[in-house]
């Protein structure tokens, strides 16, 4: 039916009126905000930044967002923030959530009230160079940022201030001191007496020993789509110093399958499920990621050019303090914090999706002063637990 002439225009002075009513210095920002945009305003405050919110308005608020994107300013009068529900709400269940909420909200006000745009450059260790990563994808990489301990103050600083130096985390240098460990584990695989982990077969898997010229592997057969945890216990506490390597090989023309070294908490029979367990994994496409189960994503994604896809990989960490170091084949690739805060004494590694790997040369040491025992000899039977996990991490971090 069409409406009478009078009518269209009746309604068209209508709209135009409440758009020229709209209040500029509105403010409206949701409870769920509030703590963060008060963390925003106190560190730009500390940095010479000042703000008239209720002054000049500003709206934060929820929203359905498309496109996989978990926030979206308006730069409207006043500026207007929109964040995902079903994101937020995600993050907010798992460990790491206040620092994901405050990276995001951080990063929309970066947009709205310090007008800054999407920087997708990175530092010297491949660390994305600032919070306001992201837009359109650099390389298919995605946009996790480790906003965490101590990256966290400089990711703030330079939010407020571009020209800030470069941090020292973010050398290519390994800056610790890894003298005085000794070995307190040793396993080669050469024989099945000496495999550490129980040999068999049953209708998920299958772990046996491949020996070629002398030398022996463990090779383990996943037979499922989910991905494998495979421990041995130890009576080294992850919570002490140490070092951990061993040698891993997945001979496939996967690409994406993560494979690699796992540590931490674990409770014997269970799935495995949001466990306080520490991952470093690498792919065939010479990605690496680190990270605690307990978050909801990995830490980050690092281009590794010294990865071997399908060779032979020598995977080691270095825990010191509160710090761990990680090293492919004897290059220092990275630094971060350790998430697990509680006592564990497991070591493993980890399978993809119906994937084969073979390991080699595990090898853990301590320092004297942590309390380790004598060397585990090679002979003594170990406890060993696997255990399948849907995927290794449970959500990628949405555009910003």
């Amino acid at each position: 039916m069409i409406k009478p002439r009078f009518y269209i225009v009746l309604a068209l002075l209508t709209a135009l009126f409440f758009v020229s009513c709209k209040d500029p210095n509105e403010y409206r920002v949701d409870a769920e905000f509030t703590d963060y945009l008060n963390r925003f305003v106190q560190e730009g405050a500390s940095r010479g930044h000042t703000f008239d919110l209720k002054g000049n308005g500003l709206i934060i608020e929820f929203a359905k967002l498309k496109n996989n994107n978990a926030g979206l300013t308006h730069y409207e009068d006043p500026i207007r923030i929109e964040i995902d529900k079903a994101y937020w709400t995600a993050i907010g269940k798992t460990a790491g959530a206040d620092m994901m909420k405050e990276d995001l909200l951080f990063h929309e006000l970066g947009h709205g009230l310090l007008k800054r745009e999407h920087l997708n450059s990175t530092l010297e260790n491949g660390d994305w160079k600032s919070i306001m990563c992201g837009g359109d994808k650099v390389n298919g990489r995605a946009w996790n940022i480790n906003y965490k301990g101590i990256r966290r103050n400089y990711y703030v600083d330079e939010l407020f201030n571009e020209s800030t130096p470069a941090p020292d985390f973010s050398s290519n240098m390994f800056l610790a001191d890894s003298t005085g460990f000794k070995k307190a584990l040793a396993l080669d695989f050469n024989t099945v007496q000496t495999a550490g982990w129980t040999l068999g077969e049953d209708a998920n898997h299958k772990i046996s020993i491949e020996t070629a010229n002398g030398n022996g592997r463990l090779r383990f057969q996943s037979k499922v789509t989910d991905t494998y945890l495979v421990f041995v216990k130890t009576n080294i506490d992850v919570l002490s110093d140490f070092s951990y390597e061993l040698n891993l090989e997945y001979n496939s023309t996967d690409l994406t399958g993560q494979y690699g070294v796992i540590f931490g908490h674990h409770v014997e029979g269970t799935s495995g499920s949001n466990e306080p367990i520490e991952y470093f994994t690498i792919n065939n496409n010479k990605n690496m990621y680190m990270g605690n189960r307990t978050w909801y994503s990995f830490f980050t994604e690092l281009y590794e050019p010294q990865v071997l896809p399908g060779g032979k990989n020598t995977l080691k960490v270095f825990k010191i303090g509160t710090m761990i170091y990680y090293f492919i084949n004897n290059v220092y690739s990275y630094c971060s914090e350790m998430e697990t805060s509680v006592s564990g004494v497991y070591f493993g590694f980890l399978v993809p999706s119906n994937g084969v790997v073979l390991l080699d040369n595990l090898l853990i040491c301590q320092k004297p002063a942590s309390g380790v025992s004598a060397k585990i000899k090679q002979n003594q039977q170990l406890e060993f637990d696997v255990t399948t996990i849907k995927s290794l991490n449970q959500g990628i971090i949405l555009n910003k």
